[in-house]
C-alpha cells in the first residue's frame, strides 16, 4: 500500500518537474552503491530502528541498549518500533537499501507537494522558473540529505508529513490534517511546538483528531505486547528522552550559540526557558499575523507550523541532518524571491551558505570541525527564520500583491 500511494503522489508532480524523481533517485542509487564500495553502507539510524524492532519481537530490551554505534540507543514511542517490524522479515542490506530508496522518494514527494501547496494557497499561480527552484532547493540541502541517506534516518518523511499536514489544513480537510499531525507528535513529541499557532487559531477539530492519534499510538503496543508491558515500555521510552542530551551534543543549538559567542553563563541556563521562549514568540507571531488583514492569512497560516518545525534543531540536541526540517521555509522563501526583488534576498543567500556547506569535502577536514564547532549550521537555520519571519510579516496592498 504505500508503495502505491508514493507511485500516485509521483503521478502529481508538476510536468516541469517531471526530471526530478529521475534525477534524484539517480543520487540515491549513486550514494548507496559508493557507500557500498567502500564499505561504508552502514544506515546507522535505519540500524536502530531495525534492532530495536527485532528487540521488541524477541521481547529483549529495547531502551538503554545501544544497537550498533556507542550513541545507537533507540528514543522512539513502541509504535515506531512496531512499524519497522516488516523491515525484519528481509535481510538487514536489503531492507537498508529499500529504506533508503524510499528517502529518496520522501523528498521527491516534498518538493512537489511542497511547489503544489505554494501555487495554490500562496501566490495562486505557479511561481516562474519551476525547475531551476527546485535544482536550487535541492542544492540547498544536498549536504544533510546526503547524511540521510547515509544514516538512514527517518526525517524526509517527517517533513513530508508536515507538508501534507499543512496542505490539508489549508484545504479545510482538518481531519486528515489532524491524523498527521497528531502522527508527527507521537513520532517525536518535540514537534508539538508546531501545536501553538493551532491552539491560536483555535483549530479544535485538528487539535481533537490529533489527540485521538496520538492516543492510539500509545495504545497501539497493548494489542500486541499486553498492557503491562506496554506501560513498561512507554516508561522507558519517556526515560530515553529524557537521558537523550546526556550522550549527544550540538553546537547549533541557540544555548550553545550563545554559550560560544555571547557569555559561558548561558550554559547555566535551564532548556525549557529557551523552549519557553521560541514557544512565546511563535505565539506572538501568530497573534500579530492574525491582526493582519490583507488577504495572506492562508500564507501565514502555512508558514507558522513550519516555523515551529525549523526551529527545533535550534533548540533540542539533535544530529545536524535533522535541519532538513527547515526544507519547506527554503521551498517558500525561493519562491517569494522569484516572484518579486527584495532585500532580503541577500540575508537568504548567507543563511544558505552557512546552512548549506557543513562538509568536509568543500572546506577540508580541519576547516569544516572548526566550522562545525561555531555553530555554522545552526546560525544559518536561525537567519533563515529570521529571513522568512520578515517575510510573514510583510503586507501586501489588499492582497493584490503577491507574497
Amino acid at each position: 500500500c504505500r508503495t502505491q500511494a508514493v507511485a500516485y503522489q509521483l503521478r502529481r508532480v508538476p510536468r516541469e518537474l517531471r526530471y526530478l524523481p529521475v534525477f534524484i533517485m539517480a543520487l540515491v542509487v549513486a550514494a548507496i552503491s559508493l557507500d557500498i564500495a567502500n564499505e561504508r553502507f552502514w544506515t546507522s539510524d535505519f540500524r536502530v530502528y531495525h534492532d530495536a524492532a527485532e528487540a521488541l519481537l524477541r521481547g529483549d530490551q529495547v531502551y538503554g541498549v545501544a544497537f550498533g554505534e556507542d550513541t545507537g540507543f533507540y528514543k522512539y514511542s513502541p509504535a515506531v518500533a512496531l512499524l519497522f517490524v516488516p523491515a525484519t522479515l528481509l535481510p538487514f542490506q536489503v531492507a537498508a537499501v529499500i529504506h533508503v530508496l524510499l528517502i529518496g522518494a520522501a523528498l521527491v514527494l516534498s518538493m512537489a507537494a511542497l511547489e503544489r501547496l505554494v501555487m495554490r494557497h500562496v501566490h495562486l499561480t505557479y511561481a516562474p522558473r519551476i525547475a531551476l527552484r527546485a535544482t536550487l532547493l535541492l542544492a540547498c540541502i544536498l549536504v544533510l540529505f546526503a547524511r540521510e541517506l547515509h544514516l538512514g534516518n527517518i526525517n524526509l518523511w517527517l517533513v513530508y508529513g508536515a507538508v501534507l499536514a499543512t496542505e490539508a489544513l489549508l484545504d479545510g480537510r482538518r481531519r486528515t490534517a489532524g491524523v498527521l499531525f497528531g502522527i508527527l507528535w507521537s513520532v517525536k513529541p518535540y514537534l508539538l511546538l508546531m501545536i501553538i499557532p493551532l491552539v491560536m487559531r483555535k483549530e479544535r477539530g485538528v487539535l481533537f483528531t490529533a489527540a485521538i492519534t496520538m492516543l492510539v499510538g500509545l495504545l497501539l503496543p497493548a494489542l500486541f505486547l499486553g498492557p503491562m508491558d506496554s506501560l513498561h515500555l512507554h516508561e522507558q521510552w519517556l526515560q530515553a528522552m529524557a537521558a537523550h542530551s546526556g550522550y549527544l551534543r550540538s553546537p547549533d543549538t541557540v544555548q550553545a550559540l550563545l554559550v560560544r559567542w555571547v557569555h559561558p553563563a548561558f550554559a547555566r541556563v535551564p532548556f525549557i526557558a529557551f523552549v519557553a521562549m521560541a514557544a512565546a514568540c511563535l505565539a506572538l507571531l501568530t497573534w500579530w499575523g492574525m491582526r493582519l488583514n490583507d488577504g495572506q492569512n492562508r500564507t501565514r497560516q502555512a508558514l507558522e507550523p513550519w516555523l515551529g518545525f525549523a526551529v527545533v534543531p535550534n533548540l533540542v540536541i539533535t544530529d545536524q541532518e535533522h535541519f532538513l526540517f527547515a526544507l519547506p521555509l527554503i521551498a517558500f522563501a525561493l519562491s517569494v524571491f522569484f516572484i518579486r526583488s527584495s532585500v532580503w534576498a541577500w540575508p537568504f543567500v548567507l543563511a544558505m551558505v552557512a546552512y548549506a556547506t557543513r562538509s568536509s569535502d568543500l572546506w577540508g577536514a580541519a576547516l569544516e570541525t572548526t566550522l562545525a564547532e561555531a555553530g555554522l549550521l545552526g546560525l544559518g537555520g536561525l537567519l533563515l527564520i529570521g529571513v522568512v519571519v520578515r517575510l510573514y510579516l510583510h503586507r501586501s496592498s489588499a492582497g493584490k500583491e503577491p507574497f
